[in-house]
């Protein structure tokens, strides 16, 4: 048995120690102070015997020794083999010929020594198991690294959205209630360039005539006087009888009136005159908007999820797609329809129905109706129903490959060389981009390139755009050199695209009432991926 593990100065005094077995602090420091007095000076025996114990020590630097203290009937051959790993894993973790480094890696010494011997006996490592236990990597706690960082960016990107629509709700909102009569005691109205009546304002009980851009009369000028009958609002006084509801009740008419009555474009916002303004509506710039999707009372929405870890050796690490379908029911009349769907599964994968859903039904015919003749399928609700999951281990199997090849020159940089290839050529992946991290503070110098790029200083970052990738462009390549020497650092690289058509064949063929007339209906299919990179 293996009494303790230790590292010592010539004189015996303990730098760190290791106890496996019960023994008081006192002890351990006596016997290390009494082992520099049991050797005998020109004998090349690197073991020391007392009438209970052993020691086994080896020299490291010039001033220190490593010392294992066991019982004279442990195996001297395994104790030697155990000291030489404890002398080199020890080299590895600190200088050995200063005795404050020695120090200082304590925690780290202690760690290895209980790695190397467990309850006084030797475990079944090498160093180069110690390496790997020292760095603590975990591909598993990458993957979920990498997914926890991607939920906190769709997150990001969800509020951002939500706080869009809020603020555009808010200008909405401004702009009926100043057109609701905000202008009424200042002598001028808002219009759009096309308005078909007057409106008149809720508060002002006789409003002023109508102002439109482009009329033949001139503007009213500042020095005119307000008509004495048209009154702004006044904090504090409300006509009798009015109360909150009625108002509110009246505003929505008028509201509703008054955008029945105007035509205005929706790129074309309001704006106003005040006094001696022009006349001509100011064009603003805006983003295109996105094709609206046409709706109809059936829709049919397909998502798909891709998780794909490749390591820099080509080994695929993980992959696996979740999809789902789901329904949406407009029209009263289509809560009992039926879907007929052709799947084409090459991948094994694991589906499952809603419970709601007859299940022998759809394994007969692939028809997705409820078990239930008399139920229905909410209104104006999206709901689930289909699910499947697909995991392989096959490389052949992921959609898009990525193979990166950093190669450090001996100069002082590094050629970057990465490539693509579509391995599935049905489908069409588009707005991808490739992110490669960077050392921080450099320029790369891009060589050749397969579509465009752009360098992001502050996330440290080169982004390698492809608008699309399909069967007439299944591969391209990036070249950069870049100052540095550690290949290491461009990993992981991150992959992003979007996706029409799914990566689970299946394809929605029909939808029918139960007597089996066909209804209309519309579809939408994204896949899109979760995580998707190289480590």
């Amino acid at each position: 048995v293996i009494l303790a593990s230790s590292i010592c100065t010539k004189s015996g005094k303990a730098l760190a120690s290791r106890q496996f077995v019960e023994m008081p602090r006192t002890r351990i420091e006596g016997l290390l102070a009494s082992f520099p007095k049991l050797m005998v000076p020109g004998q090349q025996h690197t073991t020391v015997e007392t009438e209970t114990i052993r020691y086994v020590y080896q020299p490291i630097g010039e001033d220190m020794y490593v010392v294992l203290i066991t019982s004279r009937q442990n195996n001297i051959v395994q104790d030697m083999d155990t000291l030489h790993l404890i002398a080199r894993a020890v080299s590895d973790i600190c200088d050995v010929g200063d005795q404050q480094d020695v120090v200082y890696h304590g925690f780290d010494i202690l760690q290895t020594f209980e790695e190397i011997i467990s309850q006084g006996c030797r475990d079944n490592v090498d160093l180069a198991k110690l390496r790997t236990i020292k760095e603590m990597e975990s591909h598993e706690e990458k993957i979920q690294e990498m997914i926890e960082k991607n939920k906190e960016l769709e997150a990001k990107q969800e509020m951002k959205r939500q706080a869009k629509f809020f603020d555009q709700q808010r200008r909405e909102a401004a702009k009926r209630g100043f057109s609701d009569g905000g202008m009424g005691s200042s002598g001028s109205m808002l219009s759009g360039g096309r308005m078909g009546g007057s409106y008149e304002p809720l508060i002002s009980p006789a409003p002023e005539p109508v102002r439109t851009f482009g009329s033949d009369s001139p503007p009213a000028s500042s020095g005119n006087k307000v008509s004495s009958t048209a009154r702004g609002m006044r904090l504090g006084r409300k006509p009798k009888g009015a109360d909150i509801l009625g108002a509110m009740k009246d505003e929505v008419g008028l509201a509703q009136d008054f955008e029945d009555n105007l035509s205005i474009a929706e790129n074309e916002p309001l704006i106003s005159t005040g006094f001696g303004a022009s006349s001509t509506p100011a064009p603003v710039e805006t983003a295109p908007a996105r094709p609206p999707i046409d709706m109809k009372g059936v829709h049919v929405q397909i998502d798909e999820h891709i998780t794909a870890v490749v390591n820099r050796d080509g080994g695929l690490e993980q992959m696996e797609v979740k999809g789902d379908m789901s329904l949406i029911i407009s029209d009263d009349d289509y809560t009992n329809v039926q879907v007929s769907v052709e799947t084409n599964d090459a991948h094994n994968a694991q589906v499952k129905t809603h419970p709601k859903i007859d299940k022998k039904k759809f394994q007969s015919s692939s028809v997705l109706a409820l078990k239930d003749p008399a139920g229905s399928f909410p209104v104006s609700q999206p709901i689930g129903i289909l699910k499947w999951r697909i995991v392989s281990g096959n490389e052949d199997d992921i959609p898009l490959t990525i193979n990166c090849w950093p190669s450090p020159t001996g100069s002082g940089t590094v050629d970057v060389n990465i490539e693509y290839e579509l391995n599935n050529v049905d489908l069409e992946l588009e707005n991808v981009v490739v992110t490669i991290p960077i050392p921080p503070g450099a320029q790369p110098t891009v060589n050749d390139v397969d579509g465009i790029y752009n360098v992001d200083r502050a996330h440290g970052v080169l982004q390698w755009q492809i608008p699309s990738i399909d069967s007439s462009n299944k591969d391209g390549s990036l070249d950069f050199n870049i100052p540095g020497n550690d290949a290491g650092l461009f990993f992981p690289v991150q992959v992003s695209f979007a996706c029409k058509k799914p990566y689970y064949g299946i394809a929605v063929t029909s939808v029918t009432t139960p007597d089996s007339q066909d209804v209309e209906f519309s579809q939408t299919i994204s896949l899109a991926p979760e995580i998707y990179s190289v480590i």
